[in-house]
Order: C-alpha cells, then sequence, then structure tokens
C-alpha cells in the first residue's frame, strides 16, 4: 500500500514539476537566470550554507476558547465516558453563518480539547476535523481512547466539529418520516433498487424542500469551504500565525480546502485515510463500495481468526444478514443500517478479539432472527451518523450526482467488486435527489511545509482507492510528502497505531522528518 501511494504521489508531482518548467521557459526570463530552489550559491555566507532545514514555527495560543469541562455532554451526546488518564474539554465560539458576511446571522460551532496531565502547557495545538464522516469531537474521543493517545502527551488535539453537527448548534429539519426513509433506504419486501431510489427520492426531495425553508438563505453555506473558514475563525481567535492541521476522512476535504484558501497559515498538514479532493459523486460512491466490502471482509477474516461467532466463513453470514435487511426479513433492521452499523463499530468501536467477538455475536444472533444486539449497534451509528446535519453537509458536496433512473446500473456494475455494498451504496446517492450543491473547492497551488499522509488499507468509511485523485490535487504543490500505510482494522490510522502516532509526534517538531518516505506500521 505505501509504496503504491508513493509511487503515484512521485509521478504526480514529478510531472507537475516537468510542467511548470515548460511553463516558465515557453514564457521566457525576462530578469535573468534562474539558479533553481536547491542550488547553494557560492557568494552566500557559511551559515545560511550550513543552515539546517526547518519547519514552519508553530505557538500556543495567545487568545484561547472558554474551555470547560463537558463529561456530562460527552455522556449525552455519544454515550461514552471520557477514557481514563484523558482530560477533555469543551468550548463554543460564533461564526458568521455566511463566510462572506461578518455582519449576518452567526452559527455556534463546537470544539473539543483533549490533553493528559503529561501535555506541555505552551505545547502548540493539532486541529483535527473529520468533515461529515463523524464529528470531529466523537473522532477525538476514538483517538483519545485508543493507541493515537500517546500524541496527547506531547501537544492538545482540538477538534473543531463540521458546521450543524456534533457540539455546536445541530440542525433539525427533516420530519421523522423523512429520516425513516433515508436511514432504510427503503428497504422492504418485493422492492429492487430501481423501486427503493424512487422512494428514496421522493423523500429526499422533501426533505430538500423542507431544510433549505428551515436554512434559507443559507442552505448552502455547510459546506466543506464553510468548515474550512470555522478553522480560519479559530485561528484568528487564538491569534497565532499557523495551525497543525490533521484531517481524517472526509476531513482531509476541509484540510486541503484551508490549504487552499490560506497556505501560510499552515504550519504542518496531516491527511488521515483521505478521500478524493472534489471528487464526482459517481467515482467517490463507487470508491466507497469497495472500500466498505473490504473492511467488512477483513472484519470477517479477523473475526473468524479470534473464534467469534461468524465462523469460518463470517463474510457468507454477514451477506445473508444484509439480503434479509434489503427484503425487509430483519426485524425492521434494513440492510443500509446493517452495513452502516458494523462499518461504524469498525471504524471507532473495540476491534480487540474481545470487541471482535462481541461484534460477531450480534451478526450471528441476527442470522438466526434475534435483531435485540445489533439494534444497538444500529442506535450507535444512527446518534453519530444519520443526524440532519450530516446529511445537509453531504448533499451540499455532493457534485455530478447520477440521475434515479441510473442507480440501478451503476448498483449492477458496482457489484462484481462490491456485491455486499454495492445496492446500499448507489442507493445514497438518491438521498440527495433534489439538494442544491456548492462550487467545488479550490485546490492548493502550494503548501509551506510537506504533507504527511497515512493510508488505512481497510478504511470502513470510505476506502483507500484514492491514490490517483490525490496525487493531482497536491501535484502543483511541488512537495514531498511522507506516506505511511497501516493495515488495521479502524476509522483513522492516527487513532489506531501507536507507530503512526510516533511519526506524527516527529511530524509536529521544528525539524522536517528524515528517513524512509515510504513508511508501513504494523496493524
Amino acid at each position: 500500500m505505501p509504496s503504491t501511494l508513493r509511487a503515484r504521489l512521485t509521478a504526480a508531482l514529478v510531472t507537475a514539476t516537468a510542467l511548470a518548467t515548460v511553463g516558465a521557459l515557453t514564457a521566457g526570463c525576462s530578469v535573468g537566470p534562474d539558479t533553481g530552489p536547491n542550488i547553494v550559491r557560492g557568494d552566500q555566507p557559511d551559515d545560511a550554507q550550513n543552515a539546517k532545514p526547518v519547519q514552519p514555527e508553530l505557538s500556543a495560543p495567545k487568545n484561547d476558547l472558554n474551555w470547560r469541562s463537558c463529561d456530562s455532554s460527552i455522556s449525552k451526546a455519544y454515550d461514552l465516558t471520557v477514557p481514563d488518564g484523558v482530560i477533555v474539554q469543551c468550548a463554543k465560539y460564533e461564526v458568521p453563518v455566511n463566510p462572506d458576511d461578518s455582519s449576518g446571522d452567526t452559527v455556534s460551532i463546537g470544539a473539543m480539547k483533549a490533553t493528559t496531565k503529561a501535555t506541555p502547557r505552551d505545547a502548540p495545538p493539532l486541529v483535527l476535523t473529520s468533515g461529515t464522516d463523524l464529528p470531529s469531537s466523537r473522532t477525538l474521543l476514538a483517538l483519545a481512547d485508543g493507541e493515537g493517545k500517546v500524541v496527547l502527551d506531547r501537544q492538545p488535539v482540538v477538534a473543531v466539529d463540521f458546521r450543524g453537527t456534533g457540539l455546536g448548534a445541530t440542525v433539525d429539519c427533516l420530519t421523522s418520516a423523512q429520516r425513516d426513509v433515508l436511514s432504510t433506504s427503503a428497504a422492504g419486501p418485493g422492492r429492487d433498487v430501481a423501486a427503493r431510489a424512487t422512494a428514496v427520492g421522493t423523500a429526499a426531495r422533501a426533505a430538500a424542500d423542507l431544510c433549505s425553508d428551515t436554512l434559507s438563505p443559507d442552505q448552502l453555506n455547510y459546506s466543506i469551504t464553510a468548515a474550512a473558514s470555522d478553522i480560519e475563525a479559530l485561528r484568528s481567535r487564538w491569534d497565532v500565525d499557523r495551525i497543525a492541521l490533521v484531517g481524517v476522512g472526509a476531513g482531509s476535504s476541509v484540510a486541503l480546502s484551508y490549504a487552499a484558501a490560506h497556505h501560510d497559515q499552515v504550519g504542518r498538514l496531516v491527511l488521515d485515510s483521505p478521500t478524493g479532493y472534489a471528487t464526482p459523486a459517481r467515482e467517490a460512491t463507487a470508491a466507497r463500495a469497495r472500500g466498505v466490502q473490504k473492511s467488512l471482509t477483513t472484519f470477517a477474516q479477523r473475526c473468524a481468526g479470534a473464534g467469534c461467532a461468524l465462523g469460518a466463513d463470517g463474510a457468507a453470514m454477514l451477506n445473508r444478514v444484509v439480503d434479509a435487511g434489503a427484503a425487509g426479513d430483519l426485524g425492521g433492521v434494513s440492510d443500509s443500517e446493517v452495513i452502516d452499523a458494523v462499518s461504524t463499530a469498525i471504524a471507532i468501536g473495540d476491534m480487540s478479539q474481545a470487541g471482535l467477538r462481541k461484534l460477531g455475536s450480534a451478526i450471528a444472533d441476527a442470522d438466526r432472527g434475534d435483531v435485540a444486539a445489533l439494534k444497538a449497534y444500529v442506535k450507535a451509528a444512527a446518534a453519530v451518523r444519520g443526524t440532519d446535519g450530516r446529511l445537509v453537509g453531504v448533499c451540499n458536496d455532493l457534485r455530478g450526482r447520477p440521475g434515479l433512473q441510473e442507480l440501478p446500473g451503476l448498483a449492477k456494475d458496482w457489484s462484481a467488486d462490491a456485491p455486499m455494498t454495492a445496492p446500499t451504496a448507489a442507493l445514497s446517492l438518491a438521498s440527495c435527489d433534489g439538494w442544491g450543491s456548492t462550487d467545488a473547492p479550490s485546490a492548493p497551488d502550494r503548501l509551506p511545509v510537506d504533507p504527511l499522509i497515512l493510508v488505512g488499507a481497510n478504511d470502513p468509511f470510505n476506502g483507500s482507492t484514492v491514490v490517483d485523485t490525490l496525487a493531482q490535487t497536491l501535484g502543483p504543490t511541488k512537495t514531498n510528502p511522507t506516506a505511511v500505510g497501516w493495515d488495521g482494522l479502524g476509522f483513522s490510522v492516527l487513532a489506531h497505531s501507536t507507530c503512526a502516532a510516533d511519526v506524527v509526534r516527529d511530524y509536529m517538531g521544528d525539524a522536517p522528518l528524515t528517513g524512509p518516505t515510504e513508511r508501513s506500521c504494523p496493524a
């Protein structure tokens, strides 16, 4: 995985550099000869020639948010307790709903800070966003309770929730009936993909009208671009020159959008389990179908290795449960809810042998007709991934959406590589039928620091087949990324890998990373 990523990134960066050189030669030189960016001139002082490379300086906030203990809020929002040894505080700050109009209405953004007793008080924070995949605060809790906790001993991590989600001001604009149709993808007896797409599309158009009326005139200001502006508002509030930013999953697009709009304010850039940047809906959804399929299959294999109730052919049992949900034969649980429940458990749940066996037992029980345990997983997934605010954000940034009549064909085409997940992936596109969409965000054309890229081979939300689009996005920046691959189960390599956390801790230092630019971390 890392060698493939590295090879494609290198090819893209070399191509971009070559094109830039051709462009310069074509334009001609009106000032004088160019010695090139990496040539040391003989007339430079000795100290300049011998200077060690440094990364942009980071600093602690000068004017911080009004942080408060929030254990009760976490328990209410996520049904969790704060991990042992971790100090979690929450805050809210106001930003303009329309980033281009500071005189208009404001919206409250939720933020969460995690530290330990060892965290230096003057350490610069690492800002985390996971976009619309999960509330960033929930992603931070997974990090604080996982292998990535070691990074907190060196610096605080501050999660900024995507507007309308998490611990800030949430969006409430759908009816219960619309939520039910969208969450189940209209599963039921005798319904094929075409019939389900029609039902989901009808509910989606009604939901789009309701949400537009509720949020008007700012319904499109819940987007990647707006989320990037919310991070800039935090940097400005902190009164620091630069921030360190980690974008997890869909948050990688928020991070890249921020980097495009605020080049000089980026001090570190970590792209963790990145998605394609401004990728058309068809391609992004196909990649997600393949990625979730791979994650589910890997889970079934490792569950069998842990002696769980799925047995030796766990993928077949899971597929039966999914099929029963599609047919309306699973006690009120649909196929899309099964996939969301299992993938979310893989993403942020307990993937120890005990955790694997617990999830495996819930699936095996459902295969025998007892869905009580599985419903608990469904409820937990819906709490973080079935909110109105998430739907608004997802739909606003979904571009080039296929028509409803195309979805059956896409489900059939994708089923060759993703037989378990293709139908629900295709139907997810119907959930945004009738919605408007924002303009595609600009890509960064330069960066003051080389990015660090963490790629999980079994990302249960988006998959890992985004290498080509990521290479195209980073090509114009002429940077030299370090790529780290990880073959474990879970969402966010940083949250689940001590090895990756150690690389991030080194990356946060003053000196650039040394050593291999392609690395692997054990699962």
